[in-house]
């Protein structure tokens, strides 16, 4: 070996036996602790670091769309952005064909539906009752429901009504939606 190698060698344990053990082990586990953090904690800043920036990107658009302080205030203001974020009445017939669609994404059988408009009072509003029956797996019915109120925000589910045939898996299910459309002027 070398000498200087040696000669830090020989000071290294001359500084060990004059600390005695109590020093070496509170100096072993700060290595340890520091080892830990570097190895654990600070992937996991990064990771929170990156999560937040996700939820900054995410929370954006939603902060285009709130209400001024103003509008806040406001009922009418308020009622009329409601109104606005409707579909308009035409497009009925898109939502059942989108309803269609999902049951078939996730493996639904539709029979038939019986789908009538429903008179408003208020006339701003029209409410379209779609009742589907169909017949599909458990698991396939929540998945269809989830997909479709998270599709469609002005759909309103009802009912739900559950019947097995035998001991086979598939169930039949009446579904009953609401739909709230923005009447046409």
């Amino acid at each position: 070996m070398d000498a200087t190698i040696e000669l830090a060698l020989w000071r290294l344990k001359r500084t060990v036996r004059s600390m005695g053990w109590p020093a070496v082990g509170a100096i072993a586990l700060a290595a340890f602790a520091a080892g830990l953090f570097v190895s654990s904690v600070m992937p996991l800043q990064a990771e929170i670091a990156a999560l937040k920036e996700r939820v900054r990107q995410l929370e954006a658009p939603a902060a285009g769309e709130r209400a001024t302080p103003a509008q806040a205030q406001d009922p009418s203001a308020q009622l009329a952005a409601f109104y606005g974020r409707l579909p308009p009445a035409r497009q009925a017939p898109e939502v059942v064909r989108r309803l269609h669609a999902l049951a078939r994404q996730v493996g639904l059988a539709l029979e038939r539906g019986e789908y009538r408009p429903l008179p408003d009072p208020s006339a701003r509003l029209v409410r379209y009752q779609i009742l589907f029956p169909v017949r599909g797996t458990y698991p396939q019915i929540k998945d269809f429901l989830a997909r479709a109120l998270r599709a469609m925000p002005a759909l309103a589910l009802e009912g739900v009504g559950f019947q097995r045939d035998d001991d086979s898996q598939a169930l039949e299910a009446q579904l009953r939606f609401m739909v709230f459309l923005r009447a046409d002027e």
